[in-house]
């Protein structure tokens, strides 16, 4: 059984076992808009792939889209937090928020060292920035030295900030991206990282928050649905519905980038022998490259089915203006 997709977006069906013959299958399908006022138009072109294995974008890695479903809408945002205007400036607040409910903040700081005032370190007060990009490079973490070795921060060996003494830490970098609601006081403390970019599999917040291990056993006792998501742990939206407004200041120097999200015009048409249906599939991910007034929006419909020998079985992806 393969995807008879009739749309011009990318789109896939993914599909596996249950047990014995109950299988699975997930549409999963991908629109770029541009931002136009308010609005998304379908854009002219479509470069945002749906893919079953790891790919980099232009922004760097991107997770396979290939699973069920997820545990939430990831809402990544690609780009820099950028100084209003252009006027340099210490800090921007980088906030997103979608429909009536959610809402994330982020501080994103210009250059700071570890300074020393008295017997302690403290931050410096930050360098004025036009731009910084909202990447793991930014964001805590990095490589500290012990014994002549490289020793990484595993949750993000790429990042900035993460020392293993005092003296190594002295007049070197603090991170550019923190929650505001949990800053950074001292030289060894050791936050989270935050952001609004995609993640790999393996990054070890999204880990922790997706399984759980028997204490006794150490076997794996529950795996969340979070666990197939590629955002941040709190860029997750539980759900997000069409025509919810998304707003994202902190990522444009004329001021906020604000749109609604529309209906998706799309509909999956499931055959299996005399039976049959038609149905909408659901946002699934929100991508926005707010230096290019782009969004991506994904769609997805998960469905469960038996494999029936010599039964006719059909899956279509159309568009419906």
């Amino acid at each position: 059984m393969k995807l008879d997709n009739r749309t011009p977006y990318p789109a896939h069906l993914f599909r596996g076992v249950i047990e014995d013959r109950r299988m699975f299958g997930s549409v999963a399908v991908r629109v770029t808009y541009d931002v136009v006022g308010d609005r998304l138009r379908v854009a002219p072109d479509q470069p945002w792939i749906v893919s079953p294995g790891p790919w980099d974008s232009q922004y760097g890695p991107m997770a396979s889209d290939e699973l069920f479903y997820r545990g939430g809408v990831d809402v990544f945002v690609f780009g820099c937090a950028r100084a209003h205007l252009g006027r340099p400036a210490p800090r921007v607040d980088v906030e997103v928020r979608v429909g009536p409910s959610f809402r994330r903040k982020l501080a994103v700081y210009g250059q700071r060292t570890w300074t020393r005032r008295g017997a302690a370190l403290v931050p410096s007060s930050a360098s004025p920035f036009r731009a910084i990009p909202l990447t793991l490079a930014y964001a805590y973490g990095g490589k500290g030295r012990w014994d002549g070795l490289d020793v990484p921060f595993s949750d993000n060996p790429d990042g900035r900030g993460f020392y293993l003494d005092e003296e190594s830490a002295e007049d070197h970098l603090l991170p550019n991206i923190e929650d505001p609601a949990s800053p950074i006081r001292r030289w060894d403390d050791r936050p989270e990282p935050v952001g609004v970019c995609a993640l790999t599999m393996g990054f070890g917040p999204r880990l922790r928050r997706s399984l759980r291990f028997d204490d006794a056993t150490g076997v794996l006792a529950e795996l969340r649905p979070t666990f197939y998501n590629a955002a941040f742990p709190d860029m997750i939206v539980p759900a997000v519905k069409p025509g919810e407004r998304v707003s994202i200041t902190g990522v444009r120097e004329d001021g906020p980038l604000v749109f609604h999200l529309p209906a998706p015009e799309l509909r999956v048409r499931l055959a299996f022998g005399a039976e049959s249906g038609e149905r909408e599939p659901a946002i699934d991910q929100i991508g926005v490259e707010a230096d290019h007034m782009r969004v991506f929006v994904s769609y997805r419909y998960p469905f469960r089915y038996h494999l029936n020998p010599l039964e006719k079985r059909s899956v279509e992806l159309v568009a419906q203006r």
